[in-house]
């Protein structure tokens, strides 16, 4: 397993400085070097496959081709902030500070400090949350941005298309995304259980197709996890599960790789 080189706090610097914009005032992290190198950006995409931490990834990682292809390119990894869990790490990505500075413990909170969705509304551009009813892109990222891509199928399939469909006709200069079934297969097999194998192939075309999509229309896509998964013992309920939010790698090492062009 690789040493986490960054923080989750890192996100938002990065990603303000490749929209050379300010970091959100309360940020703690640093904007990545390896992924401002290429310059500026007009946009940037954000879309996260919730769950899938270096221990899935290092097991799985021959199912995942393309994934495969664009680590090959460019490949770190981050280190999710305390507790491992979704709220507070994809509001750590939208803030650069932890739950102390964020204020969110669940989707329902509210921030109490500056966002990404902030920082970009105050230069005169848009942001956009996507995600599933019921799941943090959209009850917390898309209640914050301008604009919400609420999915109201339980379906990365439908939150694929919300991404394509608001990046051709809104044009957001920011968008963050949740796809949400991967944590929910690590959950109900364990990141180690081959049942995860058809989700993880289909997670992989996935990219592939929004890679073309977003680039294709100026975007710099990165794609990067929340938190990680460790498995739980099939001693414990009879039948292997997945789970989080200690601060063990398994649960807070996340691989992260970004392309600007296939």
């Amino acid at each position: 397993m690789r040493t986490a080189h960054y923080s989750m706090t890192c996100v938002a610097p990065t990603v303000s400085a490749l929209l050379g914009l300010p970091a959100p005032a309360q940020a703690k992290g640093i904007a990545i070097p390896e992924m401002v190198a290429g310059g500026p950006a007009e946009r940037v995409a954000l879309v996260a496959p919730d769950a899938l931490g270096e221990y899935a990834w290092d097991l799985w990682q021959a199912e995942m081709p393309f994934l495969r292809s664009l680590h090959a390119r460019h490949s770190l990894a981050l280190r999710s902030v305390m507790p491992s869990i979704t709220p507070v790490n994809f509001a750590a990505m939208v803030t650069g500070t932890d739950r102390e500075g964020h204020g969110i413990g669940s989707y329902n909170d509210s921030f109490v400090c500056e966002t990404l969705f902030d920082v970009v509304r105050r230069s005169g551009g848009q942001s956009a949350g996507i995600g599933i009813r019921g799941y943090t892109g959209s009850q917390l990222l898309g209640r914050s941005a301008d604009l919400c891509g609420r999915v109201e199928e339980h379906s990365d399939q439908a939150v694929e298309e919300r991404i394509g469909a608001m990046a051709r006709e809104d044009r957001p200069r920011f968008l963050i995304a949740q796809l949400g079934c991967v944590d929910d297969a690590f959950h109900a097999f364990g990141p180690s259980n081959p049942e995860v194998v058809p989700m993880l192939r289909e997670t992989d075309a996935r990219y592939q197709r929004l890679a073309e999509t977003l680039t294709g229309l100026g975007y710099v896509l990165l794609i990067l996890s929340d938190h990680g998964q460790h498995d739980i013992p099939e001693a414990v309920f009879g039948a292997k599960h997945g789970s989080h939010g200690t601060d063990s790698d398994q649960d807070c090492v996340v691989p992260c790789t970004w392309t600007r062009g296939l």
